[in-house]
């Protein structure tokens, strides 16, 4: 593999691409399974950078600083009309920088661009970042609704078999009972769905139900819009949907999980980290994902599939059922 794909998919993984770029990328990565086998080793390669990730701030007063340096280094003494020819000869002479200058200024333009150019993309990425957290901080207050009201004390159920049986069903469902009213809010501005907010829409409960082939399977893919939702747990034997606990631990949905990074790490920001939403309705950004307790994108088997007892989340993107493997032993 030749180091511009290396470079793209670097870029992708960063956050750095325009939207065409990663539309690109995201494409590739669907038909090549040697795109994505790259794109894990780069983010395995990445990991370690990722866990002392923080944001930071340049020093205080280093733009004033620069321009200063500069200003000195530029200051040209006008030659007077009243000077004779051999001394503005000279003053000429004495304005002509050396290469030494030219390296001086050379060096304050680069740091000056290390400084300006990824302080436009943090600020770009922070502000993505933070709409994304609010859209779920809505979407969460709405199965929150849900649950106090049509669900009775439950979130919105993931069915195990038929055309409903995907994570993502909990967005029309929610639509459907009239608890989402903004499908924007499904849609994370820096993801790969974004570029295409204009055009997509979701589809009813009717629509879903009627569907089938690569049309069912194209709705099912995108339902959830660009966020994961919990897949249920077993109790008993059986398949249930989450109960609302308000319990400060248990994740009821996150930026979709990608099935192709490290720790399920979602794509929605290049890979740096996830927005997890918890059933008390607080969200954590997770850089790390090292978990004390519970992994929110498998199960205490070590499988994307529904929790293996009420305290176990999974958080599986749209396309995910609750069962794949395990399916034999829900009644």
């Amino acid at each position: 593999m030749n180091d511009q794909i290396r470079e793209q998919l670097l870029g992708y993984l960063l956050g750095a691409l325009d939207d065409a770029e990663r539309i690109d990328v995201e494409q590739q990565l669907a038909a090549n399974p040697d795109w994505r086998d790259e794109l894990e080793s780069i983010a395995l390669t990445l990991e370690p950078l990722a866990e002392t990730y923080e944001e930071f701030d340049p020093p205080a007063g280093l733009a004033e600083r620069t321009c200063s340096l500069i200003a000195a280094r530029t200051t040209v003494t006008p030659a007077g009309k009243g000077l004779h020819p051999a001394t503005r000869a000279e003053t000429r002479g004495r304005n002509r920088w050396s290469m030494a200058d030219a390296v001086v200024m050379a060096g304050i333009c680069l740091a000056g661009a290390m400084l300006f150019f990824p302080a436009i993309s943090q600020s770009r990425y922070a502000a993505r970042l933070q709409a994304c957290q609010n859209n779920l901080r809505e979407l969460g207050l709405a199965l929150i609704d849900y649950s106090e009201k049509a669900g009775q004390g439950y979130f919105p159920a993931v069915p195990v078999e038929g055309n409903r049986a995907v994570a993502g069903i909990y967005a029309p469902v929610l639509l459907d009972a009239g608890y989402l009213t903004d499908e924007s809010k499904l849609i994370c501005p820096s993801s790969a769905l974004a570029p295409r907010m204009d055009v997509w829409e979701l589809p009813s409960l009717d629509e879903i139900d009627q569907a089938s082939g690569r049309t069912l399977i194209l709705i099912q893919r995108s339902i959830g819009g660009s966020y994961g939702y919990n897949l249920g747990v077993v109790i008993n034997g059986r398949h249930l949907a989450p109960r609302n606990f308000g319990r400060t631990y248990f994740a009821l949905m996150a930026d979709a999980p990608s099935l192709l990074l490290a720790g399920h790490r979602s794509t929605n920001h290049g890979g740096r980290g996830d927005n997890i939403l918890y059933e008390d309705g607080h969200i954590r950004y997770v850089v790390e994902h090292r978990y004390e307790g519970d992994d929110p994108f498998v199960n205490r088997l070590g499988w994307m599939e529904a929790g293996i007892d009420a305290d176990d989340a999974v958080v599986a993107p749209s396309f995910t059922p609750p069962f794949v493997t395990n399916v034999a032993y829900v009644k």
